[in-house]
């Protein structure tokens, strides 16, 4: 809801959110509606993802997912870069996206470090 509601994003992917078109099968398919700790959200230029993914201090920067720690990936620059970026779009993959995979860090610290990249 943080990311939801912040200014510099443009859309969140996460199946846990209401207003995800997904809410109601995660609603109905995961236990209690729990969600797993994988999500992505949009901002505007692959500049501002590039400078929000640099400047978290807890997330680590690595591509790979389902860690203890807290992951933050900027696909079109690292696992998608060599796709061009016509076939980036049509996959949903665009030049300000940005990938989280949540740890167990605290979830406040969390938000707090996101936030002040953002800034």
């Amino acid at each position: 809801t943080f990311l939801e509601s912040h200014p510099k994003v443009k859309k969140v992917n996460y199946p846990g959110l209401k207003s995800n078109a997904n809410y109601e099968n995660a609603q109905k398919y995961f236990e209690n509606g729990a969600c797993s700790g994988l999500l992505s959200f949009e901002v505007s230029t692959l500049e501002e993802a590039t400078k929000i993914v640099n400047a978290t201090k807890l997330y680590s920067l690595v591509v790979n997912i389902g860690d203890s720690k807290s992951i933050i990936t900027h696909p079109a620059s690292t696992t998608h870069m060599q796709v061009p970026n016509d076939e980036l779009e049509k996959a949903g993959v665009k030049q300000g996206l940005i990938r989280l995979s949540i740890g167990l860090e605290n979830s406040k610290e969390l938000i707090e470090d996101l936030s002040q990249a953002m800034q």
